[in-house]
């Protein structure tokens, strides 16, 4: 089981230019590829909220005015629509690993708290939807990450117990889920954690790239 965003795919540049032309469209400062990458990890519209609050917190009760956020976030999709693919890309050994996976039979499946719709068109932008036997967005189920849900739905879906699964990711939410589903998980310390080395979160194995656990 694997994250997406900043475990396979490189895909902040993608998420920043769609998030600058929404606050451009909504009167406000853009926010930049650096401040971005700090707030990705739990959903767009998470995202939406930190970026129209220029703040981490931005997400949580009472801080974006409603009104607002429905505006933005259905700018921030139109934009994020245009705009994915064009500037993302594989990180170094991703499809390589994969390949050997796939080789080995092993059921492979993506688990992030990105939407569906744009999960799947980003699998297919960078070639590698052939890999993966399920995909789980954001908004697939119930709940997502942290939430062990989106893991235990996978392992049932394909009668996988928690120790034959692994849970690879970039974030604290993907440790912690892995960790309230009973699974061993490895982190990567390339990715988007906001801004906390992965290490911090003590998964159960720190791997410089995927190619290095080949």
């Amino acid at each position: 089981m694997y994250d997406l965003d900043g475990t396979l795919v490189e895909s902040v540049p993608d998420l920043a230019a769609a998030l600058d032309k929404m606050l451009i469209d909504m009167g406000m400062p853009i926010a930049g590829e650096s401040k971005a990458r700090l707030w990705v990890g739990n959903g767009i519209p998470s995202l939406v909220k930190r970026a129209l609050a220029d703040d981490m917190s931005g997400d949580q009760p009472g801080q974006v005015d409603s009104s607002l956020f429905e505006a933005a976030h259905e700018c921030f999709k139109s934009h994020y629509s245009e705009e994915l693919g064009h500037h993302s890309y594989l990180y170094p050994g991703v499809s390589d690993f994969l390949e050997a996976m796939k080789d080995r039979g092993i059921k492979q499946v993506v688990i992030t708290n990105k939407s569906e719709q744009f999960t799947d068109r980003l699998l297919q932008l960078m070639g590698i939807d052939h890999y993966f036997d399920l995909t789980i967005g954001g908004d697939s189920l119930t709940e997502k990450k942290p939430h062990p849900m989106p893991l235990l739905y996978a392992m049932q879906k394909f009668n996988i117990s928690s120790d034959q699964a692994l849970m690879i990711g970039d974030s604290v939410n993907d440790i912690r889920a892995a960790r309230a589903a009973g699974v061993c998980v490895i982190g990567l310390p390339y990715g988007y954690n906001h801004g906390e080395p992965i290490e911090q979160s003590n998964p159960d194995l720190v791997a410089l790239t995927l190619k290095e656990l080949l």
